[in-house]
């Protein structure tokens, strides 16, 4: 279809090469999981390939012709051109990826346009009591858009920010292995369907209903890399990959796969230098959201064996939500590290439960090993690599409709101004935002400056009886929340310990009241403090086997943990120690 010299849209070149190729309505109409057509998917695969090997040239977004090289392969191969023909041309193995130069972004991004991209598929749980399923057809039809019941409440002030004029989109999320346009080395890709357009026209302002005129229905066009499973995902265009997006999405331009798939963390899966992998599992796994989705909470904290209430915790997760930033401190043994990874997890929610990551701060620690430095090449020289913050914030940037957490154990461990250099200043909540970029310290060649993403979590982990550990200097404190853990001898604790262990409650009744007898001492001493308290995790066993003999059991905990413990705090009265250990044991 090229061969005619003329410039084609995308659209209509798909179209005439169906007619050309004389496929059946049968042929034409077999589509996709996602809706989009089987046949539109290939042409676009063999147009991609195509432009890569310089036989066809984009005139314009969403616009291509043939070029001179593109004539003298048709003489070459008159029965046809084939994917090894493609892969065997000198341009299409010398192809290089489109660099990002490191355009000025407005230093007002707030102004900037929302653009909203939502879902339409509802649990018979999510409507108010109409079928399930894809409600695309139904939205368009009565010019509206809804969040699912099941929702209502999650997205309620995003949906309430939805402004008439501002453009919305009816997307469905999901990956997929095969039937992809593009090279994916064996991956599995995330995929975006955007199924219809419109405009926002009124806003009910309940966080639940928005009337839409939706534009003249087109065929459903696929999305790869940047995607989110969110319900309701508001983008604004700060970056090349949300500008590509929008105009992808309203605008009808095409997306650039090899430029997507060589950028950033997808590089590492996708990319050209990418290894190959072999995958064996399904092709395709729906992701979009729903309310039925199974989600981690308060109550599942509670449920794994936390002792705080629904109320504490959910202070906790929105302090998280507001700062980006929480520190737990407090005595040892009180489950800080714990409940950190289940805060991550309530934060994630829905999630994949590797969109959690861990580190443990230490003197050693640089920024050359968390942010960026220079490390040995296997040529015999150096070479600037990327440290763990790094991975993660560019993992965050890439799946920005996943949360993405990273807890760090004893923060105060480390030197964080040396560790977290130019970055500390980013980890503040307002600065989360493209226009606040920074150039690295040790910065790559034509790299753009790096912001964090508001989608990545920081918590932090802090022991506050060790006099080893520096003093969090003000500048961090402000950038973070803090939440004070102490000792849960109480009630929920002794359920706990009770059903699990067999333990009887009037014994841990009389063990609580006896540690909170020690701990009140220890928090009268002026050379201690609340912050040298025992903590509930020594008496909490980490398993659920029986404990047959409970004086037995106590007394292996006081001498082998606690004692030493209390060793250390008075380590100039041995017969205090002795006295506080004995006292601990008691008589069950």
């Amino acid at each position: 279809m090229l061969s005619d010299g003329q410039i084609w849209q995308t659209a209509a070149l798909k179209s005439a090469v169906m007619d050309l190729a004389q496929l059946s309505p049968e042929q034409r109409a077999r589509t996709l999981t996602s809706g989009q057509g089987q046949a539109n998917n290939r042409i676009g695969w063999a147009l991609s390939f195509l432009t890569r090997a310089k036989a066809v040239e984009k005139v314009a977004n969403g616009r291509s012709s043939i070029t001179e090289f593109g004539r003298q392969l048709m003489q070459a191969h008159p029965d046809g051109i084939t994917q090894a023909d493609l892969e065997a041309i000198p341009a299409f193995q010398a192809y290089v990826p489109k660099k990002h130069t490191a355009a000025r972004i407005a230093d007002d991004t707030e102004n900037l346009p929302s653009y909203w991209f939502v879902g339409a598929f509802f649990n018979n749980e999510d409507d108010d009591g109409g079928p399930g399923g894809d409600q695309t057809e139904r939205f368009v039809a009565e010019s509206r858009w809804e969040n699912g019941v099941g929702n209502t409440g999650k997205y309620t002030d995003l949906v309430k920010a939805m402004k008439p004029g501002e453009r919305i989109a009816i997307k469905a999320a999901f990956t997929r292995i095969h039937e992809l346009p593009f090279e994916n080395k064996g991956n599995r890709a995330s995929v975006m369907a955007i199924k219809a357009t419109g405009t926002v026209t009124h806003n009910h302002g309940d966080g639940h209903h928005v009337d839409v005129e939706w534009d003249p229905s087109e065929p459903v066009r696929e999305w790869y890399f940047y995607t989110s499973r969110q319900t309701v995902w508001r983008v604004k265009p700060t970056d090349w990959t949300t500008k590509a997006l929008v105009e992808f999405t309203f605008d009808s331009a095409e997306q650039d796969y090899e430029e997507f798939r060589n950028a950033g963390s997808w590089a590492k899966s996708f990319g050209d230098d990418a290894p190959e992998v072999i995958v064996d599992c399904d092709d395709e796994t729906v992701e979009e959201e729903t309310a039925a989705t199974p989600s981690y909470g308060p109550s599942d904290i509670i449920d794994d064996g936390c002792f705080l209430s629904v109320a504490t915790l959910t202070g906790y997760l929105d302090a998280l939500e507001r700062k980006k930033n929480l520190i737990l401190q407090g005595p040892p043994g009180t489950g800080k590290t714990w409940l950190a990874k289940r805060l991550g997890r309530a934060i994630i929610g829905q999630g994949s439960a590797d969109l959690l990551r861990s580190v443990q701060f230490h003197p050693s620690l640089s920024y050359e090993d968390f942010v960026r430095g220079w490390r040995p090449s296997g040529a015999g020289g150096l070479v600037l690599t990327d440290g763990l913050f790094l991975d993660i914030v560019q993992q965050a940037q890439s799946a920005p409709g996943d949360k993405h957490v990273l807890v760090i154990e004893e923060i105060n461990r480390g030197n964080l101004a040396q560790i977290f250099g130019e970055l500390l200043t980013l980890l503040e909540a307002d600065k989360r935002d493209p226009s606040e970029a920074l150039t690295l310290t040790y910065r790559k060649a034509a790299e753009v400056p790096i912001y964090l993403p508001p989608n990545l979590y920081l918590i932090g982990t802090m022991n506050l009886a060790d006099r080893s550990l520096a003093i969090v200097d003000f500048a961090l404190r402000r950038r973070f929340a803090f939440a004070d853990l102490s000792p849960a001898f109480n009630d929920a604790w002794q359920v706990w310990v009770h059903r699990r262990n067999g333990l009887e409650v009037n014994v841990l009744a009389a063990l609580a009241n006896r540690i909170g007898a020690l701990n009140e001492r220890i928090a009268g001493d002026r050379s201690l403090g609340e912050q040298y308290r025992v903590g509930h995790s020594f008496f909490t066993p980490a398993g659920d086997a029986t404990i047959e003999d409970p004086k037995a059991w106590i007394r292996q905990v006081v001498e082998q943990e606690i004692r030493p413990l209390l060793a250390e705090y008075w380590f100039d009265d041995p017969a205090r120690v002795a006295a506080e250990t004995a006292a601990l044991i008691g008589s069950v």
